[in-house]
């Protein structure tokens, strides 16, 4: 951009920004710098009151633009549906999914033969393929691995390649990383805990990068006690280790990709933005100050949170303009809108 222009458009904010100050507006929070500025939307979902959130798990964006979310609900809550779907300024569309009450965690939004797909990872149901409207296509409760194994099972994300193949990662569970068809027929098993190259480690998220020659499942990983970074490693589609990732993290969560660029959610506070090489290109929103005060925070009413920072990133979407949606793993739930600027 030329030297003038982009004076003129600093200008002009700067001037927009006092016209707000003095008609009693309050100043828009930004996040990041030079081509990656965001406007920090904390109150952005207009939520009706028959809803209340739970712990807002899930987060996509389909083709109109609208945003799914997809939270615990409430214990005693009228209205237990756990799948909210906004359209682009927050408006309330409709809601479903009860039955996910309590166990609502992974959510992916695909396209499969021309229609959008939902995959939603239950930490006590499983697995469920559902359309948009909440119409159940198919539910594996248990990959059939675990016959026979007297194994922790609680499947936290899920990610789909570019033939369907589903990965499943039960993250809370045994540590492994399971194949499926795009039928949901299981195909194998791979991963497992520990720190090895091919191990994983507490994966909790997962994401098909297809931004180069081959493509990768990135495994977000973390360390079960809580003590050390986690780390990001890349696997081939059938489970060998090609390399672990540079980007420094603290507890990834899950991921979306939009062009050349990846958006990592990080429990501990911030939004990390990466390119392809896995540079951190961007961290935006850092509220990070020490474990305890996130972890307490994040169990108080959002009055309590700070606009421009955030608590506990577990999901995020981009949607077509290159905006960014972030749900926050806090008891009352949270989900931000990360509006991004002319850079």
């Amino acid at each position: 951009m030329p030297t003038s222009r982009r004076r003129f458009l600093a200008t002009l904010a700067t001037v927009t920004l006092s016209l707000r100050a003095r008609a009693g507006e309050t100043a828009p929070v930004i996040v990041g710098e030079g081509a990656h500025r965001y406007r920090f939307h904390d109150a952005w979902p207009k939520l009706p009151p028959h809803l209340q959130w739970g712990v807002t798990h899930g987060v996509a964006v389909d083709r109109r633009g609208n945003v799914h979310v997809f939270h615990t609900s409430r214990p005693g809550a009228a209205n237990q549906d756990c799948v909210v779907v906004f359209d682009r300024a927050g408006n309330f569309l409709r809601s479903w999914g009860s039955q996910f009450v309590g166990g609502a965690h992974g959510m992916d939004l695909i396209v499969e033969d021309g229609r959008e797909i939902l995959y939603l990872t239950d930490l006590q149901r499983g697995l469920f393929k559902m359309t948009l409207e909440g119409e159940l296509l198919w539910h594996v409760a248990q990959p059939e691995w675990y016959r026979g194994r007297d194994v922790k099972y609680r499947p936290s994300n899920v990610a789909v390649g570019p033939e369907g193949d589903v990965f499943l990662a039960d993250g809370y569970g045994s540590y492994f990383i399971h194949h499926l068809t795009k039928d949901g027929r299981y195909v194998r098993t791979f991963g497992g805990p520990g720190e090895e190259a091919g191990q994983t480690q507490h994966p909790h998220g997962l994401f098909i990068d297809r931004r180069g020659s081959e493509p990768l499942l990135v495994v977000g990983e973390n360390d079960p006690k809580g003590e050390k970074p986690g780390r990001l490693q890349a696997l081939s589609l059938d489970g060998r280790h090609r390399r672990f990732l540079p980007t420094p993290v603290r507890s990834p969560r899950h991921f979306d990709q939009r062009g050349k660029l990846a958006v990592i959610p990080d429990l501990d506070a911030r939004v990390t933005l990466v390119d392809e090489q896995y540079r951190t290109v961007a961290n935006l929103g850092d509220g990070w100050t020490t474990k305890a005060e996130v972890r307490a925070l994040r169990t108080r009413t959002s009055d309590h949170f700070t606009a421009g920072k955030f608590v506990c990133p577990h999901d995020a979407a981009f949607d077509a303009e290159g905006n960014i949606y972030v749900a926050e793993w806090v008891a009352h739930g949270r989900i931000v809108k990360l509006e991004k600027l002319a850079g």
